[in-house]
């Protein structure tokens, strides 16, 4: 695997080899680190004093490069390379490749900024008014090291992207396994450069790099590099890692962790129906709940009979939803699904019902649970992590709306959600009468998004990211209040 970093600056870039067991990757030296980012406050300038429609034009011209190379073909290695890394089917890569041009447009650009900053894009350029001789100014709060992780290229691009409008030098380190995607996307600018002579404030103030988690050049970024803003996508013990490591480092860059969050579903029996059936299915399939968003239990409000019977409108909707995404997963992991599902079967505390598919390229398994998760009982002894089952739904049933939000407070306590910190997105297919309620008693029990059954994986260009604006990590605010005459 060709783990190389970018960086298409005018000064040379000087890397060395770091080997590991089974892989050997470069990296920039702690030298050549230490003067790239002795140039932060000239980049960031230089960028800042490039108008804000310009940046964005230049973005979009990359994405204009994304999408020449996807039509005309040039990326089917790509795909195919990730199709084995991943694990995701050649129809999903194809999805979130079609996706990228989505986060380098312009126009959802300029919404997200709009909704993410105080004083409105305006406020990146100068003083925005907000009150009668009150002022606010958006600058960067760079440079800025985001460290991502998971199989998706779109979660990486997004933060980045984000953090080189408003204006920052950037460094990403992207995941092994979404390295290749990420390294192929910026690459783009090699382009861009040769038609627009301002994308090269871009191309200086970019770097991408993998970084192994003992590498030194690591170390220095984290305790000791001029930094204004550590973003950290992940969970322990990588979070508690970074959290030390930044707490040493004198310039006290600003920490800011998107942990590993979970989806759920809430279902009443008035809203169980194959339509609905369907939009849970896709779900469930997309992405093979590997998303923060994606649900991975869910609470029925009604009785177990009809809980069952929705659970088999699901299971024939993941037949269809699912063999039109199929994954290859090893000999090992499709063992240790059987074996759960056998664990699940034998539990005679709680009344439950297993259903499942024997399509190993399409394994879904469904719990019907009455009250209590089934699966709690079983995932100590069966070991089985939230990111190791893969079409995996428990349906739980509840007798009101009070005891489903109990089930999302205590779903980090739930043995077979150890790692996750809590539930971010609620997919909700309940009655009209129940939908405000529901919202409500939800925003209080500290999820961040409740969306309709289906779409769970949309995201608009208005949303925060589990509970904040992503313009407002990547800036600082600066207040300037005029004199009364």
């Amino acid at each position: 695997m060709d783990l190389e970093p970018i960086y298409l600056g005018k000064t040379r870039l000087e890397v060395e080899a770091v080997k590991l067991s089974n892989l050997t990757y470069k990296e920039p030296t702690i030298d050549w680190l230490k003067r790239f980012l002795s140039t932060g406050g000239d980049v960031q300038n230089k960028l800042s004093n490039t108008s804000v429609k310009e940046r964005l034009k230049l973005i979009d011209e990359l994405g204009k490069v994304w999408r020449e190379k996807l039509n005309s073909g040039k990326l089917d290695h790509l795909k195919k390379n990730l199709v084995k890394t991943t694990g995701y089917s050649e129809r999903l890569i194809d999805m979130e490749f079609s996706l990228v041009s989505e986060v380098l447009n312009s126009e959802n650009l300029v919404k997200l900024l709009d909704a993410g900053l105080k004083g409105g894009l305006a406020s990146l350029e100068g003083p925005s008014e907000i009150a009668s001789n009150e002022y606010l100014m958006n600058v960067p709060a760079g440079p800025v090291f985001i460290i991502s992780s998971g199989n998706s290229v779109i979660p990486p691009l997004i933060p980045t992207v984000v953090s080189l409008v408003v204006g920052n030098q950037t460094i990403l380190k992207p995941s092994i396994s979404n390295y290749l995607a990420v390294k192929e996307v910026f690459e783009g600018f090699k382009e861009v450069l040769n038609s627009y002579a301002d994308a090269s404030a871009y191309a200086e103030a970019l770097l991408v790099s993998y970084f192994s988690h003992n590498s030194k050049a690591l170390q220095y970024l984290l305790k000791e590099a001029p930094l204004g803003v550590v973003n950290y996508w992940g969970g322990d013990p990588g979070r508690l890692t970074v959290s030390k490591a930044v707490a040493e480092n004198l310039n006290k860059p600003k920490l800011v962790v998107n942990g590993p969050l979970t989806g759920f579903a809430i279902v009443d029996e008035a809203s169980a129906n194959e339509a609905n059936a369907e939009k849970l299915a896709f779900d469930i399939v997309l992405y093979d709940q590997q998303l923060c968003s994606s649900p991975t239990q869910a609470a029925f409000i009604g009785n177990f009979d009809s809980a069952v019977n929705f659970a088999k409108l699901l299971g024939k909707a993941l037949d269809r939803v699912g063999l039109e995404f199929k994954i290859d997963l090893s000999e090992g992991h499709l063992y240790n699904i059987v074996k759960l599902r056998r664990a699940l079967e034998y539990v005679r505390t709680t009344r439950n019902k297993v259903l499942y598919s024997t399509d190993p390229s399409n394994p879904w398994t469904l719990v019907v649970s009455e009250g209590r998760s089934t699966l709690a009982e079983v995932a100590s002894s069966i070991n089985t992590t939230v990111y190791e089952r893969r079409r995996f739904l428990e349906l739980i049933t509840v007798n009101d709306l009070d005891q489903a939000v109990d089930l999302i407070l205590n779903l980090r306590v739930n043995p077979a959600f150890t790692g996750v910190d809590k539930v971010q997105t609620v997919a909700l297919a309940v009655s009209k009468d129940l939908e405000l309620q529901a919202v409500r008693k939800l925003s209080r029990a500290g999820v961040y998004r409740i969306v309709p059954l289906g779409e769970t994986y949309l995201r608009t260009p208005y949303e925060p990211y589990d509970g904040f604006s992503l313009p407002s990590v990547f800036t600082y605010s600066v207040y300037f209040r005029r004199g009364s005459t």
